[in-house]
């Protein structure tokens, strides 16, 4: 008697075991699926698209004379023919906003074209107006495991 009941009591516990096992499963294989959906729908994004965020990211910091936004989309490759890397732009840039360049600024986006070539972008023209004057910016992107980041910048009508 003592054993049969032993044995019903491990067929009823490898059962518990078995449905735990199977849950376990279940939510495993659904948060894997979760997970390649959103990872599809990441890397799903267009190029353009892509692109087009980070310069309105970049519009939006230079319009609100915040250093921090303007940097977000700057790669940490970032080269200049002038400033140097990303600290020397941000350094450059800091410098523009404390003096009052960036006051009034107008950012103008609507006319710029965006050239895409396999990992690489150009953006241009974007016109830039402000108390300094008027400036025309070609930006460069690279994709990157974090996304299209700024990689370039060139500056005419200084």
């Amino acid at each position: 008697m003592r054993e049969q009941c032993l044995l019903r009591l491990e067929k009823s516990q490898k059962r518990e075991g078995d449905v735990v096992k199977k849950q376990m499963l279940m939510t495993s294989m659904v948060m894997l699926g979760a997970a390649l959906l959103f990872a599809g729908c990441v890397t799903g994004e267009k190029p353009e698209d892509a692109v087009q965020k980070q310069l309105e990211a970049f519009k939006a910091g230079m319009l609100a004379e915040d250093i921090d936004a303007i940097m977000a989309p700057f790669s940490e490759s970032f080269s200049h023919y002038e400033w140097g890397d990303k600290a020397g732009a941000r350094d450059f840039l800091s410098q523009a906003i404390d003096m009052g360049y960036l006051e009034g600024l107008e950012v103008n986006i609507e006319n710029a074209e965006k050239k895409i070539e396999g990992d690489t972008a150009s953006v241009y023209p974007i016109e830039i107006s402000g108390p300094f004057g008027s400036v025309t910016l070609e930006l460069i992107f690279t994709k990157e495991a974090g996304g299209w980041m700024i990689t370039g910048l060139d500056a005419s009508g200084i």
